[in-house]
């Protein structure tokens, strides 16, 4: 076993081949958001479950506010730079290193590449030359794959999702973090060689909304989940990471998880 091997165990659960990631990285471009204005609070609760495979994380906050009682392998954010207050939030650049994520002690590092916006090639090009890092010192990359501003239909379409994932595994990502389509996500799966996992999107209106997607997700072939703000932002964020665990290590139904989900509310 190698070091790239070793790395992606700390990620993704030799056992089962799935992962339960959650995300914490929005504050680089959103602020201290509902759910995360106080993260070292958020992180404390929800690592408190022990349902946490691993965190994806700014270098920032990884510093000053991630402080797991547990041993969690972590993904750290190398790419950003723009926020909700400059022109484009497409227009991110590389931000870390491997390097510097290894001196940190994080396990993987994470860049954007944002397909049909203005700075496609720009992100691409980012996320292909970290790849090329990455592979100098045997550390995984998650390449999340966003869309920018595009056409509403082409985020639902399988077709265009699957393009997004395959061209960045292409570029040299070793897992794929991009949205759930309800149609044909197993074609979106089928057409990318690397682990493909689910992010979150816009915050579902219910919690069995976030259920069914990763069931939904998972049935389709995804090895689980990056997601953030449909978990730290809902009523029972600790209850719903306990049963997300379940859907996605457990294999359970989504009737079993809502039933769970009641459950550990009442607890």
């Amino acid at each position: 076993m190698n070091g790239m091997e070793s790395r992606l165990r700390r990620i993704i659960r030799k056992d089962t081949g799935r992962s339960l990631v959650i995300a914490v990285d929005h504050g680089m471009a959103l602020g201290p958001m509902t759910g995360i204005v106080d993260l070292k609070k958020t992180i404390t609760e929800l690592d408190a479950t022990g349902k946490v495979d691993a965190w994806l994380i700014t270098k920032g906050m990884y510093t000053y506010a991630f402080e797991p009682a547990g041993n969690p392998g972590v993904i750290m954010r190398a790419s950003g730079a723009a926020t909700i207050a400059g022109p484009d939030l497409t227009n991110e650049g590389i931000t870390s290193s491997v390097s510097e994520a290894l001196t940190l002690g994080a396990d993987a590092v994470a860049a954007s590449a944002f397909i049909g916006s203005a700075f496609e090639q720009k992100t691409l090009a980012d996320m292909a030359g970290l790849a090329t890092e990455c592979r100098k010192w045997n550390v995984p990359l998650l390449g999340v794959m966003g869309l920018g501003k595009i056409n509403e239909d082409k985020k639902k379409d399988p077709r265009f999702i699957a393009l997004g994932a395959r061209v960045g595994a292409e570029h040299g990502a070793d897992i794929i973090k991009t949205y759930y389509t309800e149609t044909d996500f197993d074609k979106v799966v089928a057409g990318c060689p690397v682990p493909v996992m689910i992010a979150g999107g816009p915050k579902c209106e219910t919690d069995l909304d976030t259920l069914q997607m990763i069931y939904g997700a998972l049935q389709g072939g995804a090895r689980g989940i990056v997601m953030g703000r449909n978990v730290w932002q809902s009523p029972h964020p600790a209850a719903l990471l306990t049963v997300v665990y379940s859907l996605i290590h457990d294999n359970i139904t989504v009737k079993e998880a809502a039933q769970l989900l009641e459950q550990k509310i009442k607890e």
